[in-house]
């Protein structure tokens, strides 16, 4: 069970399985076609890209929570080439969309904030119990190391939208907060980058909310915070943040 519980993908992935079946009595079979779906696309196309490329089979446990996440959000009433394409970009951008080799953007979102670039709705449908979310997602984000992303977040989005008089909190999603924002590989680590990082997705979902209509704010602004990874990685951490480096996905 340790074993199991060190990889924090093994819990990811249950946390969406669960709030998936959650979601099970409120939907219909298109959804859990298209969930399942999307997990299925998502995991072939890791296992021939990575097979292709790197010679090497892989248990393709990243990819099964973009396809989580992917199907999970997108508008599961949409034409179903549209999750064939969008399936891809995730798997894609982990290999195309690279600095210092490593890649840039948390893939499921980048994903979908090309889908809502392209006006295609998002839905967050898998978003079915906010605190289970909550819950795992602290344990997540403690055990990361991913305190200060969430703080550095929170202190912006909440502070900025509270001077337009707005609960913001009726505007968050705890799935894009405790799943997609600290995402290990993509959100940097160690203290001064994790609020950094954190601070530039909370203004940033500010600023698009507010000027920037017709786009999901949310998926928009955690692809800003990717853009801004280079920079960010200049700001210098205490030594002993090199020790909890995500490992290779």
């Amino acid at each position: 069970m340790t074993v199991f519980l060190s990889d924090k993908r093994n819990i990811v992935i249950l946390l969406l399985g669960t709030l998936f079946l959650i979601k099970i009595p409120q939907e219909n079979s298109r959804f859990i076609f298209w969930v399942f779906g999307g997990v299925l696309l998502a995991s072939f196309y890791d296992l021939f890209i990575t097979a292709m490329l790197k010679k090497r089979w892989i248990v393709p446990k990243s990819a099964v929570i973009s396809g989580f996440i992917l199907s999970g959000v997108l508008d599961y009433y949409q034409p179903w080439f549209v999750l064939v394409i969008f399936s891809l970009l995730p798997i894609l951008s982990k290999y195309v969309l690279v600095f210092k080799n490593k890649h840039i953007f948390n893939p499921a979102n980048f994903s979908l904030a090309v889908a809502t670039l392209f006006k295609i709705p998002l839905t967050w449908s898998i978003e079915s119990n906010a605190c289970l979310i909550i819950i795992v997602g602290l344990y997540i984000a403690y055990s990361l190391r991913k305190m200060p992303h969430l703080i550095g977040f929170f202190v912006f989005f909440i502070g900025l939208f509270l001077t337009q008089t707005t609960n913001p909190f009726s505007l968050v999603s705890w799935f894009f907060v405790f799943i997609m924002l600290i995402e290990p590989k993509t959100s940097g680590f160690g203290w001064r980058r994790g609020l950094a990082f954190g601070s530039v997705a909370g203004i940033s979902s500010f600023l698009i909310f507010k000027f920037i209509s017709g786009y999901d704010f949310l998926v928009c602004a955690l692809l800003v915070a990717n853009l801004f990874n280079p920079v960010l990685e200049k700001i210098k951490n205490p030594a002993e943040g090199k020790r909890y480096l995500p490992r290779e996905q």
